[in-house]
C-alpha cells in the first residue's frame, strides 16, 4: 500500500473519530438538558378547554415539549400566562409521553373521585339487566352526562331508577323530564307506574269527564306556579313535559327558578337530539333550564353531523364557547356564498368531548336479542301508476336548475316517491299501488302464522291509505301520526301489545319511530324509507329490543327502476354523500345529490 492511500485512510479514521465523538457530546448534552428540563403541570377549573378541570403546563422553551403537547387532539396556548391548556382526562397519557423529563404535578387531588354507592334503603322495582345497573351506578357518580345507549337498552328505566336513588341520596324535591318528542309524555307515565312506586304530574294535565287531558299553556304556567308558592299541592316527584313547552319564555323562567331553589335537583332530557337547534326559541329556552344534575339521553348515532352536538354538550355544561365558533371549529363551509357546509374538521377533539361525558352500549354487546331478518320486497309498477311516476319525473328534471337552489330541493322530489307509493295522493280518478297489493299479502302471511304486524310510512296519506284497506280485513289495526291525540297513543299502544285480536300497527316514521315498545310485533314493513339510516334504525327498533323473545323479520319494499333504489341505496351505505342528508335536509353538495337520486 503507498504512502498516499495510507494518508488517506489514517484521515477518514480521524474524521469518523471526530464524528463518533461530536455524537456522543451532542447526545450527552441532549441528555442532561433534558434531565434538567423542569415542566410544572398544574390541575385546576378550566379556562378555554371544555370539561371541569385542565392541565395548564409551563416549561422553558423546548421544540420536542411543544412537539407534545401539538400532538394532543385538545390544546390551547396562554401567551399572557405562558403556559398550555390541555384537558385533565390526558393526564396519564401526558406524563407517559413527557417520562424523559421531569415533571411536577400538582392539584391532582382535584381529579380522585370516591366511588358512590346506591342508598341503603333503595330498592329497584323491576329487576335491571346487567348493563342497566352498570348505567345506574354510572348515573349515580356523574351530575352532567349523556346515556346514549342503543333503542331498546331501556334508557328509562335506568334514568328513574337514578333520579329515585338520587331523591333518597340528595333531598330532591321534583325530577323534570323533559320529552323532546310530543307524545313520550304518556310513554314516560306508563314507564314511571312500571318501575318504581313514585307518580308522575304532566304539566298542564286537567281531568275532565273521568280522562286526563293536556290543557293550554296557561294550565302549565298555573301549575308551575303552584309549585313555586305552594309546592304541597303538587306531590308527585316525576313532573313531565315537551319540549314544545320550552317555546314560552314565562314557563322557562318558572322552570328555572324552581331548578334555583332546588325544588327541581334533576332534569332528564329525552330524544335530546330533537332539541338541536340552539338559536330556535325552544333551543334557547332548553339552554337555560340548569338544575343540579343534568341526564340527556338519545339512542340515535350522534355524528350525523357535529352540529347536532352542540346543544347537547352546551346544557351539559361541557362546551363553553358559542354556537358559531363551535360550528367554524368543526365545519368546513364553502359552496354558494360560503353558507354550506362542505366537510368537517377537529372530530378527534369531539370525540374525545363525548367519550368523557358519554356512556353508549350496542346491543349486540349487552344484550342476546332474537336476529333481524332483512328482506327487500322488489315490487312493479304497471299501467297508470308507471304512467304518472314517468309524467312527475320528467317534470322535476326539466326544472332541476330551479330545484337545485331551493331551500329544501329533496321536498321537491316527494311527489317522486309518492308516486311509487299510491297514484291517489296525486290524482283523484287514478288509484293504482303496486306497494300495497304486496303489503297486504305480506300482511296476511304473517297474520296467518300467528304474527303482528307494524307498518312504517313517512306520510300520514299513506298511513291513512294503508288503515282504510287493512281495516276491512278484520285485522283490528290502530294507527299513530302526528294527528293522533296525545292521550290516545299509549291507549293504542297497550291494545297492540296486550289484545290478541289487534294484528296491525300503523303508523308515521316521525311519530311511531321513536320512544314507544312495541315487541309484540315480530314483522315490519317499510312502505317507504325515511332520508337517513339513522331514522329507520330507531323506527326498527320499536320492535327488537328488550322483552323481544321471537326473530324479526323487516321488509323494505322498493318499487323498481325508481328512485326508491336510489334512496334505498342512500340509506344503507356508508360516506359523505350519505352523510349529505340529515333530517330530510341536504347539508352537503346539492347538485351531485340530486344527480345521484334522479339517476
Amino acid at each position: 500500500m503507498n504512502k498516499e492511500v495510507n494518508l488517506s485512510l489514517q484521515v477518514d479514521f480521524l474524521c469518523l473519530d471526530k464524528i463518533i465523538l461530536l455524537m456522543y457530546n451532542v447526545r450527552r448534552t441532549k441528555n442532561i438538558y433534558t434531565e434538567n428540563t423542569m415542566i410544572t403541570i398544574d390541575i385546576r377549573k378550566s379556562d378555554r378547554a371544555n370539561g371541569d378541570y385542565s392541565m395548564f403546563i409551563s416549561f422553558p422553551y423546548d421544540t420536542r415539549i411543544i412537539d407534545i403537547i401539538r400532538s394532543f387532539p385538545t390544546k390551547y396556548w396562554s401567551p399572557d400566562n405562558k403556559e398550555w391548556e390541555v384537558p385533565s382526562l390526558k393526564l396519564n397519557e401526558m406524563k407517559n409521553k413527557l417520562a424523559e423529563f421531569k415533571v411536577t404535578v400538582s392539584g391532582e387531588e382535584l381529579l380522585e373521585r370516591k366511588e358512590i354507592e346506591a342508598p341503603k334503603d333503595f330498592e329497584f322495582k323491576t329487576k335491571p339487566f346487567e348493563h342497566q345497573i352498570i348505567g345506574f351506578n354510572f348515573g349515580l357518580n356523574h351530575q352532567n352526562w349523556l346515556l346514549g345507549d342503543e333503542q331498546g337498552l331501556g334508557k328509562t328505566k335506568q334514568v328513574i331508577d337514578i333520579a329515585i336513588a338520587k331523591r333518597l341520596m340528595y333531598g330532591y324535591k321534583h325530577c323534570l323530564i323533559v320529552c323532546g318528542v310530543n307524545g313520550l309524555k304518556w310513554n314516560w307515565r306508563e314507564e314511571i307506574k312500571t318501575h318504581s312506586n313514585e307518580e308522575s304530574f304532566i304539566l298542564g294535565q286537567r281531568l275532565k269527564k273521568g280522562k286526563i287531558v293536556i290543557g293550554s299553556t296557561q294550565d302549565k304556567i298555573h301549575d308551575l306556579d303552584m309549585l313555586i308558592t305552594s309546592p304541597e299541592t303538587i306531590s308527585e316527584y316525576f313532573l313531565i313535559t315537551n319540549v314544545e313547552s320550552l317555546r314560552n319564555d314565562e314557563i322557562v323562567a318558572k322552570i328555572s327558578e324552581l331548578c334555583k331553589n332546588k325544588s327541581i335537583g334533576l332534569i332528564a332530557a329525552d330524544e335530546v337530539h330533537k332539541m338541536k337547534n340552539p338559536t330556535s326559541q325552544q333551543g334557547k329556552g332548553f339552554l337555560k333550564l340548569n338544575s343540579e344534575c343534568k341526564i340527556a339521553m338519545t339512542g340515535t348515532p350522534l355524528m350525523n353531523t357535529p352540529l347536532d352536538l352542540y346543544i347537547i354538550l352546551k346544557w351539559l355544561g361541557y362546551e363553553k364557547h358559542s354556537f358559531y365558533a363551535f360550528r367554524n371549529h368543526h365545519c368546513i363551509m364553502g359552496g354558494f356564498g360560503g353558507y354550506e357546509i362542505v366537510g368537517y374538521k377537529n372530530m378527534s377533539e369531539l370525540q374525545e368531548q363525548l367519550d368523557t361525558i358519554m356512556l353508549r352500549r350496542l346491543k349486540e354487546e349487552v344484550l342476546d336479542l332474537p336476529e333481524k331478518t332483512y328482506v327487500d320486497e322488489y315490487v312493479e309498477m304497471k299501467g297508470k301508476q308507471e304512467q304518472i311516476y314517468k309524467e312527475v319525473t320528467m317534470e322535476i328534471k326539466a326544472n332541476i336548475d330551479q330545484i337545485s337552489i331551493a331551500p329544501n330541493p329533496l321536498a321537491e322530489l316527494i311527489r317522486m316517491r309518492q308516486a311509487t307509493g299510491y297514484t291517489g295522493i296525486l290524482s283523484s280518478s287514478i288509484k293504482e299501488s303496486a306497494k300495497l297489493d304486496r303489503m297486504e299479502e305480506l300482511v296476511a302471511d304473517a297474520v296467518e302464522n300467528g304474527k303482528k304486524v307494524v307498518i312504517f310510512s313517512n306520510w300520514t296519506q299513506m298511513t291513512d291509505v294503508i288503515m282504510d284497506r287493512l281495516s276491512v280485513k278484520g285485522y283490528e289495526p290502530v294507527i299513530i301520526t302526528g294527528q293522533t291525540p296525545d292521550t290516545s297513543r299509549q291507549a293504542y299502544i297497550n291494545y297492540f301489545q296486550n289484545e290478541d285480536k289487534c294484528k296491525v300497527m300503523i303508523g308515521t316514521i316521525g311519530a311511531l319511530g321513536t320512544g314507544v315498545t312495541l315487541t309484540a310485533g315480530t314483522v315490519e314493513i317499510f312502505v317507504d324509507e325515511p332520508w337517513n339510516k339513522a331514522l329507520k334504525n330507531q323506527a326498527e327498533d320499536r320492535c327488537h329490543r328488550i322483552g323481544q323473545n321471537s326473530n324479526v323479520t323487516i321488509y323494505t319494499l322498493l318499487t323498481k327502476n325508481t328512485i326508491d333504489e336510489r334512496i334505498h341505496e342512500l340509506v344503507e351505505r356508508k360516506g359523505a354523500l350519505s352523510d349529505a342528508i340529515v333530517d330530510g335536509k341536504i347539508t352537503g353538495n346539492k347538485a351531485e345529490l340530486l344527480e345521484f337520486l334522479l339517476s
